[in-house]
């Protein structure tokens, strides 16, 4: 299938700024982008199957292949419920989806609700050009992954970012939905911090993986865990620069394994399409110097603003990347790039 890119520099939708704006940019960007396509890029294939309530309603998106559903309700300013099915029959009181295989959360009957929860969501800060997020998108059919950078205050260009500030330092990150490698369905991100998405902290499947059979609604499902650990700092504090460039830096795909239990199996789920890790990048470097250590700070290097930090760039293998914007000592995760990589579509 053909893969789409976006990015917020060609998109010619609505962008909500400020605090508080993670539905409104659900609907905003990611429904925009997947269903009517923008800056005169297609749309990725999805359609948009139920729609009630504005910007703070509720909203169901269906894959090309119509066999996964996506239910976006509002909780709060800062907090999108998620709930996922296999088929699509209606949407609750509550805002959970009906359906074959539904489900929001490991628990069952939405007992636990599966969320994002960011408070700065990709329009981020403000409209000014110096606190304004940025975001970089890519999907097909049947899966999307995204990467965003934000703050929760004004920076200056350049140099001007190079600092221990937890204002710059947190808000960004990557989340995904919608088919792995293996064709299995699925949504990141879930774990609930308020600073920072990423796609191996809190991953919601559909299937159990040694049969592919799909978990009925009422089963606790078993641990499920993705990705791996990094070199990292655990303190914002100590945030610095780099003069060098990594050679043979490793890239891993963000691998998706359900841990089994008494009377289920364990093993894998796939890879998380469109999503890249590299354990070995320390996260105590600045994030402009995370991309000046890549090789990937181009010639904007002096005068990047926060919302260039996510923005494509091309690797030295001829695929696109976008940083997925971490907070220094929030996580132990390993550092996440969005990429059109073969490797992990």
């Amino acid at each position: 299938m053909t893969i789409r890119a976006y990015d917020h520099y060609i998109h010619t939708g609505d962008t909500a700024y400020g605090a508080g704006t993670t539905m409104q940019n659900i609907r905003n960007i990611i429904l925009h982008c997947l269903v009517y396509g923008t800056g005169g890029v297609p749309a990725a294939g999805w359609t948009l199957e139920h729609d009630e309530g504005g910007p703070t309603g509720t909203f169901v998106l269906a894959n090309g292949e119509r066999d996964f559903f996506i239910c976006f309700a509002y909780r709060s300013a800062q907090i999108a419920n998620i709930s996922i099915a296999t088929s699509f029959e209606g949407v609750d009181s509550n805002g959970f989806i009906v359906g074959e295989a539904a489900r929001s959360g490991a628990a069952p009957g939405f007992a636990s609700p599966f969320s994002w929860y960011a408070d700065y969501f990709l329009g981020g800060g403000n409209s000014a050009a110096t606190s304004r997020a940025g975001w970089s998108m890519l999907a097909d059919a049947n899966s999307c992954a995204l990467a965003f950078s934000a703050a929760g205050a004004s920076f200056a260009a350049g140099p001007g970012l190079d600092t221990v500030s937890s204002s710059t330092r947190r808000y960004g990150g990557a989340l995904s939905f919608g088919k792995t490698s293996l064709g299995y369905g699925h949504v990141s991100s879930g774990a609930g911090n308020s600073y920072y998405l990423h796609p191996a902290e809190g991953v919601m499947v559909l299937n159990y993986p040694q049969t592919g059979l799909l978990i009925p609604s009422m089963d606790t499902v078993p641990d499920v865990t993705a990705g791996v650990d990094s070199i990292y700092s655990s303190s914002i504090s100590s945030a610095s620069s780099a003069d060098f460039v990594y050679e043979d830096q490793p890239t891993l795909p963000v691998e998706i394994y359900m841990q089994g239990s008494s009377s289920v199996g364990a093993g894998r789920l796939g890879f998380i399409r469109g999503l890249v890790q590299m354990p070995y990048i320390d996260k105590s470097i600045f994030p402009r110097h995370i991309l000046k250590a890549l090789g990937m700070a181009d010639e904007d290097f002096d005068t990047m603003l926060m919302q260039d930090l996510s923005k494509f760039r091309l690797g030295s293998d001829g695929c696109k990347y976008a940083y997925a914007k971490l907070a220094s000592g929030d996580t132990k995760r390993a550092q996440v790039f969005l990429t059109d990589n073969p490797l992990v579509w």
